[in-house]
């Protein structure tokens, strides 16, 4: 690797992390709410927070701007940096072009860095004093980019999770602890090509869960708040 596509690999990583840093979940609060989330109900940035204390809309809106960032960190910012650095290609059309990317050397491997950065940026967000969420929902993108059928088990069992339980944590740890197996699963054939996306899994997986040791707690001790996942009726005015 030249010095010039070393550059561009690392301006790539720079970019997902930034993208994955930005904290829509603040920022939904704050301008349409007028709510610090970081000083409401659990204090956490992420969806599940702006949803308890700003409504369920904003927690919804949140959740997929926070899944969006990751996805197009592992798609569309590696993909960018890659053909700038890979420079014009020779192809019949823009199939074989996309062809040749995605089966070229390093692709992957730029793909997966941008992963992680962009889930470094969301729990160690630069904007917020390197204070940021839990990262499940950008671990969800990024995942969805990298890994899609895996992911949407491990979604599936968060679902499952959290409307039986009513803990939104419970799902997300559950649904971590699901994925590497998921993923295993998947790859059974070529585990041995997809060594280095296991690994990205593993780790996503173990953020997630070390993001959670206060939920953990709570858990076993019994004092975890449940979700609310039916709207607040208001109380009729006495006649």
């Amino acid at each position: 690797m030249d010095s010039r596509t070393f550059t561009l690999y690392g301006l790539a990583v720079i970019q997902a992390y930034l993208l994955g840093a930005i904290p829509f979940g603040f920022l939904l609060a704050k301008f349409l709410k007028g709510i610090d989330v970081r000083t409401e109900g659990s204090g956490n940035i992420g969806a599940t927070n702006v949803g308890r204390v700003a409504g369920a809309r904003l927690g919804i809106l949140a959740f997929l701007l926070d899944l969006a960032k990751g996805t197009l960190s592992a798609t569309l910012v590696p993909f960018a940096f890659f053909v700038i650095a890979r420079g014009s290609y020779q192809a019949g059309g823009a199939v074989d072009v996309l062809r040749g990317i995605f089966a070229a050397k390093g692709f992957t491997d730029l793909r997966i860095l941008c992963g992680l950065g962009a889930v470094a940026g969301h729990v160690w967000t630069i904007f917020l004093g390197f204070k940021g969420g839990k990262g499940v929902a950008t671990s969800l993108g990024v995942m969805l980019g990298l890994a899609p059928w895996p992911t949407l088990v491990a979604l599936f069992a968060w679902a499952v999770v959290t409307s039986i339980s009513g803990y939104v944590s419970l799902g997300s740890i559950t649904s971590a602890a699901i994925l590497p197996a998921a993923f295993v699963a998947f790859s059974w054939g070529g585990l041995r090509s997809e060594w280095h996306l296991l690994v990205l899994v593993t780790v996503v997986a173990v953020i997630v869960i070390l993001r959670h040791r206060g939920n953990i707690k709570r858990l076993l001790a019994g004092t975890e708040s449940r979700f609310n996942f039916r709207r607040r009726r208001r109380p009729r005015p006495r006649t």
